[in-house]
């Protein structure tokens, strides 16, 4: 006949004392506490799953949980067993529908954090290594001046198209049409990286018809000068320029090879191969992210033996700043010389240079026979036909040196004022 067992009481759970080893004190019907070496005391209670096999389920600890409530726990639970329910599997199941309401918490309080402002910036971040500073810097800014103080804060998954539309319209109607173009580009850009992180569900612009949001796109022209009277006035007054050595020179270099300002400032002694009469420029300081090489011609080597005495023992870059030699001249340095010069920011800018040769070299085709497309790839431009671009990387050295030096004698023409 089975032993009796007699329910605990609340003097002698009190008493209860650590031994050894682990012990249970009996309360009947399935219920027992469990005193462990280590001071914990926890409620059990056994019970027979409704498909049969014992199981074990805790009932908390004691004396948090008192001696009457894991009674009316143990209670409970057999009701619930009687009914067919196994109260360890209900228990998962609750546990599991809290970790899935936590994880809902989680990733709306993510979605939340996933403004569009931030999701733009991370998708930047991302993209350093891969622009020119100048312009990562730049389309940045872009952002930052029209878009974020706008949209910004709003999670990236509740930007509407209407929003977007809105705030490109309101830069049209300020007439800056050109800006509005770039900063779609630039948030097609952001939605792209939105979409690949699971940040966002769609590319909300993807499918937007840039024509009838913003317009024809405007064609944009540096000022410039392609009178050969004047530019051979332009010629000699550079020559003539009274200011700091640095910036005369990179005027000199600049109307002379026709590459872009920035690859102007921040050109290095050590691009410039005179063995192989080449100044390589990496693709990391190219617009178009592709190495460029230009050819050296004798015109150049003289504007680097005239300057060399100057900066090359005192900086990395052939025109280091007035005030240091660890950078380059500043970016409006070269358009401050120009003003400097008499020249207005209509008449002419560092950057229509670049448009003089083209201009120049394109009138004259007949007289120096080489192709539209050298010029273009002297000039870096990227080609507008992408399968053609594909496939077109010469780079058309030779060809390239005929025609700089057909434009370098056009400007010795000029400076003598022989057209």
């Amino acid at each position: 006949m089975p032993k009796k067992v007699l329910p605990l009481t609340d003097t002698e759970l009190k008493k209860s004392k650590i031994q050894e080893k682990t012990y249970r004190l009996t309360d009947g019907a399935g219920l027992y506490l469990l005193v462990e070496p280590n001071g914990s005391k926890g409620w059990r209670l056994d019970y027979t799953r409704p498909n049969g096999g014992r199981n074990t389920i805790s009932l908390g600890t004691y004396p948090t949980i008192t001696l009457c409530e894991a009674r009316e726990k143990r209670d409970e639970l057999k009701k619930q067993i009687k009914k067919g329910v196994d109260p360890s599997l209900e228990r998962k199941g609750v546990k599991e529908l809290q970790r899935e309401e936590k994880e809902a918490d989680h990733a709306e309080e993510e979605r939340k954090q996933n403004t569009f402002e931030k999701v733009a910036r991370d998708f930047f971040e991302s993209i350093t290594i891969e622009l020119v500073p100048k312009y990562h810097s730049s389309k940045l800014a872009r952002l930052e001046n029209h878009i974020f103080p706008y949209m910004g804060n709003i999670p990236i998954d509740q930007v509407s198209r209407l929003m977007i539309i809105e705030h490109l319209e309101r830069l049209k109607a300020a007439n800056k049409i050109e800006t509005a173009r770039r900063i779609l580009n630039i948030i097609e850009q952001v939605y792209r990286y939105a979409v690949t992180h699971e940040l966002a569900p769609h590319n909300i612009i993807a499918d937007i018809d840039k024509r009838y949001v913003i317009g024809k796109k405007e064609v944009r022209h540096f000022p410039t000068i392609t009178d050969p009277v004047e530019i051979g006035k332009l010629v000699r007054m550079i020559d003539e320029y009274p200011g700091d050595i640095s910036t005369k020179y990179a005027l000199k270099l600049a109307i002379l090879t026709a590459q872009r300002p920035y690859n102007i400032r921040f050109a290095e002694w050590n691009e410039f191969d005179l063995e192989r009469d080449v100044w390589q420029i990496s693709a990391e300081k190219m617009k178009m992210k592709r190495p460029h090489i230009i050819p050296i011609i004798l015109q150049i080597k003289t504007i680097l033996r005239e300057l060399e005495p100057f900066t090359k023992n005192r900086s990395q870059y052939l025109f280091p700043a007035l005030t240091s030699n660890v950078r380059p001249i500043s970016e409006n340095t070269m358009n401050q010389a120009l003003r400097r010069l008499g020249y207005t920011k209509e008449e002419i800018v560092s950057h229509g240079f670049r448009a003089m040769f083209s201009t120049i070299a394109n009138e004259h085709i007949p007289e120096h026979g080489f192709h539209s497309d050298i010029i273009e790839r002297h000039l870096a431009h990227s080609e507008q036909n992408k399968t053609k671009g594909a496939y077109n990387r010469a780079e058309y050295l030779n060809e390239r040196r005929g025609l700089i030096e057909w434009w370098a004698n056009f400007l010795d023409k000029v400076r003598m004022n022989k057209p």
